[in-house]
């Protein structure tokens, strides 16, 4: 009880947060949900090769530093993006840095950092997996608020940007663990052993829907508008529980137990949200089958726990301390 008090209340941790400002520019509890998908592409892939046993706990400093290349790569676009972004109104943007605790031109400073290690990491450990993450940041750090696209400002094209990047995400991680079996070869892979890639695809994209739905309040506050925001709401909700249903419909056929488990479990909360539309309902599908594909993949990945554990407690530390939030959190409000 002591020790929950001193880590709650203590007023030493005011003084110690903001060196963890730079860090958390990075907004690294984005990543729960990429790395994932890189994780369910190399489990994917072993069971393509039908590999008898998918508990994978030998360390690869390939997969090590191809994890940390793509994660700098997205940081680096995270930065970028919140330095063009200037719509505070968002929910999400209540504990953004830049403009409070950190200046634009430093935050162009790291994110450029971050842009040329990532580069040279991910070129450096496996050229194969460098091109996707590469094709990510410019989704992502360019496409998503450079001038010439602006395909954040859209939302049909904020969803797909985030669907292509999910596709490339699990090519990374498929990439991967082909490469685990050498003798075999990407290229003597059969276009149907992609379809292993529909479920987590459908399910990623599903909830990329529901996150740009979420962003309707605050961009509607603008000039962005397309058609009337309830019309909206109802063909977005219906449209990511029909992909999470077709999702549950190929992972059954191709047997994939991952998949399956997660998207059986994960199905009532899409199913709620559609039916009563409420931002509650919105809010656990969005987190909860995130948590749930994390913590089912920890059963075939193990060490996926180290990053997950480390970024969640470091980041309930911090956005307590520096906000006084809770968050992240599984809790969603009922009122």
């Amino acid at each position: 009880q002591m020790i929950k008090k001193f880590l709650l209340y203590h007023p030493v941790h005011k003084k110690i947060v903001p060196k963890f400002d730079t860090i958390f520019l990075l907004r690294p509890t984005i990543f729960f949900a990429v790395w994932v998908m890189v994780i369910v592409g190399i489990i994917s892939a072993e069971m393509n090769m039908y590999v008898s046993s998918l508990w994978i706990t030998k360390i690869s400093w390939e997969i090590l530093f191809v994890f940390l290349g793509l994660t700098l790569l997205i940081s680096a676009a995270f930065v970028f993006n919140q330095i063009a972004d200037d719509k505070k109104e968002h929910e999400y943007q209540r504990f953004l840095l830049i403009g409070t605790h950190i200046s634009a031109e430093k935050g162009k400073s790291i994110a450029r950092i971050l842009l040329i290690s990532g580069c040279i990491i991910s070129v450096i450990t496996n050229w194969t997996t460098a091109i996707p993450a590469i094709c990510i940041y410019f989704l992502w750090g360019i496409g998503y608020n450079h001038e010439l696209y602006k395909w954040g400002k859209v939302y049909i094209t904020r969803w797909l940007v985030h669907s292509l990047a999910g596709i490339l995400l699990f090519i990374i991680g498929w990439i991967l663990g082909i490469g685990n079996h050498p003798q075999e070869g990407i290229l003597s892979i059969s276009l149907d052993a992609f379809s292993y890639m529909l479920p987590y695809i459908l399910c990623f994209s599903a909830v990329s829907l529901l996150t740009t739905l979420m962003d309707f309040q605050g961009d509607d506050n603008g000039d962005i508008r397309t058609f009337p925001i309830d019309i909206r709401y109802t063909t977005f909700l219906f449209i990511s529980l029909l992909m999470v249903s077709i999702a549950l419909y190929f992972s059954l056929k191709h047997s994939d137990p991952l998949a399956s488990t997660a998207i059986l479990v994960s199905l009532p909360f899409f199913l709620f949200a559609a039916i009563r539309g409420l931002n509650k309902d919105i809010l656990r599908a969005i987190r909860y089958p995130i948590f749930i594909l994390n913590f089912f993949a920890l059963s075939f990945y193990p060490w996926l726990i180290v990053p997950l554990f480390c970024t969640y407690y470091l980041s309930k530390y911090y956005y307590w301390h520096r906000f006084d939030l809770h968050y992240p959190t599984f809790l969603v409000d009922n009122d």
